[in-house]
């Protein structure tokens, strides 16, 4: 059914499908509650009775659709999954080429990448729009149109890691403006818990940014989830200077020379 679909149109069926998801898993009978114990003690018969029938049926049907999702085909880049993010060339096609393959690829896997990063900081309520990242491609093709025709031609070594640094400073901005990586509604009811969970989503694109430079540097390519905890190491390590980075108005010239500092002691 979504192959007939247009591509713009499976991309945002998708995502809310995926926010279904999202809100069927937070009232699963076995979810961690926001509420204090007392409440659920207070409520009066039959309703603790039947909010826990419902939530036990949630779980039953979340977990029908986990089982459905593990024997499903997968569909994968070259017959295998994609594991790490590709060279950043590989998503903005040269001039003349077709740009839809470029920017499929883009989202796809950064949207891995997302899940990955989050999985690996046993991050859960934290949802993904893969939407978001098609407009972060389309953006950095109109603006950064200069530096990707470089990027296809660029050969010295020293030129390059300035020139992969100012791209994938770029894409990092980009990403923070279109907040792919979003916490879900009713979880963002406190002030401190926004302010948290922004930073920990700006850390998280930071660390995918990093990760498509050094892709993008080491021509052979790189394991997935390696690469993604040594880019989290390196954004912790740095998480001051790139949060103070954005808060300046010339966000992508601030930004570069840090990335090129990591990318040359990362590669």
């Amino acid at each position: 059914m979504l192959r007939e679909l247009s591509e713009d149109v499976r991309i945002l069926v998708k995502d809310r499908l995926r926010d279904f998801r999202s809100i069927v898993r937070q009232h699963r009978h076995d979810h961690a509650s926001s509420k204090p114990a007392a409440d659920a003690k207070e409520q009066p018969f039959p309703i603790r009775e039947i909010e826990g029938f419902l939530g036990h049926a949630v779980s039953a049907f979340d977990d029908v659709m986990s089982l459905a999702e593990s024997l499903a085909p997968r569909n994968s880049l070259g017959g295998a999954p994609v594991a790490g993010p590709q060279p950043l060339q590989s998503y903005f096609r040269a001039m003349g080429e077709s740009p839809l393959d470029g920017e499929r690829a883009f989202r796809r896997d950064l949207y891995r990448l997302a899940k990955l990063v989050l999985q690996q900081k046993s991050l859960n309520d934290f949802r993904i729009r893969e939407s978001d990242f098609a407009a972060v491609h389309g953006a950095l093709e109109k603006r950064d149109a200069a530096l990707i025709a470089r990027l296809h031609a660029e050969t010295d070594r020293d030129e390059r890691v300035s020139l992969v640094a100012a791209l994938s400073a770029s894409l990092f901005v980009e990403l923070v403006r279109q907040e792919p990586i979003k916490l879900p509604a009713p979880e963002a009811t406190e002030e401190d818990a926004i302010d948290i969970g922004h930073t920990i989503a700006v850390n998280c694109l930071a660390a995918i940014a990093i990760a498509c430079g050094l892709a993008t540097l080491d021509m052979e390519g790189a394991a997935g989830p390696e690469l993604m905890e040594i880019a989290v190491l390196a954004v912790d390590a740095r998480a001051d200077r790139i949060h103070a980075a954005l808060g300046n108005d010339d966000q992508v010239n601030q930004l570069t020379p840090l990335f090129a500092s990591l990318l040359t002691h990362l590669n």
